[in-house]
């Protein structure tokens, strides 16, 4: 109005690279459907972005993510189950429910070494 050109105006936030399709159909979304606004902002967009996959990756399933996570649970268990053994002994020995045991990795006592025959 009154000699000023409106610019067609591109909402960035829709755009969600997470695929090429996904790139492209945001940046179609983002230019209101406009296909040549859109192709240019694509090319802008993508250069440089090799690595990026053709389709979006498949969402494991529920169960995938449970058992998942379950797996890195239970490896983190057996990865420092010393040290939560160790953490229940020394609660356990300040209840008065125990005595409290050593760390298994404690070097010995001093103990002089054998003698040679």
């Amino acid at each position: 109005m009154f000699g000023k050109q409106q610019t067609p105006s591109i909402d960035v936030a829709r755009i969600r690279p997470t695929s090429k399709l996904s790139l492209k159909m945001s940046c179609l979304v983002a230019c209101n459907n406009n296909i040549e606004e859109a192709e240019r902002l694509y090319n802008f967009m993508a250069d440089g972005l090799d690595a990026l996959p053709d389709f979006d990756p498949v969402k494991p399933s529920t169960f995938e993510q449970i058992r998942g996570g379950a797996n890195e649970l239970f490896g983190w268990i057996g990865a420092h189950k010393d040290d939560i053994m160790q953490g229940v002994q020394f609660f356990q020995a300040l209840r008065g429910r125990g005595v409290p045991v050593p760390p298994v990795s404690s070097p010995p006592a001093d103990i002089p070494p054998l003698p040679k025959p």
